[in-house]
């Protein structure tokens, strides 16, 4: 199977030291994220793992036990891999798609002005506003509930963010922090969000 994998500048990983065009062979039964030789079947998703300016990243054959990967990454892990070839750091960041990836890539790395087109989730556009900056572009990525009350309640723009604000939990938490309770309590269903909000607006129950 082909797949990559990423290392420290001297091919090692967690202590065990690679060579390249050579076979590695894991002599027990692979575990994914507990043992095995890991490696990734998509490019991009090796960042969630190295991210280092001095990391090295090959493509590698993957053979032997293979483990399937899951959630949403392509992580998996085999009883034999061998390194094929070297990819350079910059076809690792233009294989980079996802927003988290793109955010990690430029806290440890850089590439600021490639990897901000890649912004486009709520949490990575709002984590982007306030660690690197870039507010006026990254407001316009806000579209859920949880992080434009975050914006509001951290950096503002209050009369933008209260548009995004359609799920019970986030409508209790603005009207228990910011306000608005006149437009918040038309957003509030759920039996456990309408109790909230009886006992904390007794003066404004919802019947």
């Amino acid at each position: 199977m082909k797949g990559y994998k990423a290392f420290n500048k001297n091919l090692t990983c967690l202590g065990y030291q690679f060579t390249i065009d050579e076979p590695h062979i894991f002599d027990d039964t692979p575990i994914l994220c507990e043992q095995g030789f890991h490696f990734c079947t998509t490019l991009e998703d090796v960042v969630k793992y190295y991210c280092l300016s001095d990391m090295r990243v090959f493509e590698i054959e993957a053979s032997g036990i293979i483990t399937d990967a899951k959630d949403d990454c392509s992580k998996r892990a085999c009883s034999e891999i061998r390194l094929v070839k070297e990819i350079t750091l910059h076809e690792v960041m233009l294989s980079i798609t996802k927003s988290e990836l793109a955010y990690k890539w430029v806290r440890n790395i850089g590439n600021c002005d490639i990897m901000i087109n890649y912004i486009t989730e709520s949490e990575w556009a709002y984590t982007w506003a306030t660690v690197i900056g870039n507010q006026d572009i990254m407001i316009n990525r806000i579209t859920e509930s949880e992080w434009a009350y975050w914006w509001a309640n951290n950096i503002g723009n209050c009369d933008i963010m209260i548009n995004y604000i359609t799920e019970s939990e986030w409508a209790f938490w603005w009207a228990m922090g910011i306000g608005n309770q006149d437009v918040m309590i038309n957003h509030i269903t759920g039996s456990e969000w309408i109790e909230n909000w009886n006992n904390f607006f007794p003066s404004n129950r919802i019947i």
